[in-house]
């Protein structure tokens, strides 16, 4: 489970996404799904310890946040903390299981990081074709 993450400053994040709504850009089907504006960000959250944490969740398949604690020796709270990161940036998922029970579901376990010079000229382009035309 890879996962393609992508960098490109926050203009160009920008200017991609108003051309997806627009229909004016169509990403391609290799092209990372979850964009950063710089390795620092991704480096806030997929620090070693989490990808080992991910990791960890796809191997022993825990069935609660309590079972995962017991297994890693941290903290449920701050097990809950960083899940909780990691589910708001789409690595994990977190499904409610029986009772109060949230059982942690690890989407990804490996990551490629992604640049693409050719992707952000497109986007220029279609940026100076847009302003050219209003």
């Amino acid at each position: 489970m890879k996962a393609r993450i992508g960098i490109m400053s926050e203009k160009l994040i920008r200017i991609r996404l108003l051309a997806i709504a627009q229909r004016k850009y169509t990403p391609r089907e290799n092209e990372p799904k979850v964009w950063y504006t710089s390795i620092n960000a991704i480096s806030q959250i997929l620090r070693l310890e989490n990808i080992e944490l991910l990791r960890l969740i796809d191997a022993e398949r825990p069935d609660s946040i309590t079972e995962l604690a017991t297994l890693t020796g941290r903290a449920k709270s701050n097990l809950s903390n960083t899940l909780k990161a990691l589910s708001e940036k789409g690595f994990v998922r977190l499904e409610k299981s029986s009772g109060n029970t949230i059982k942690p579901v690890a989407l990804f376990t490996d990551f490629e990081i992604v640049t693409d010079s050719e992707l952000e000229n497109h986007l220029l382009q279609l940026q100076l074709t847009a302003k050219s035309a209003a």
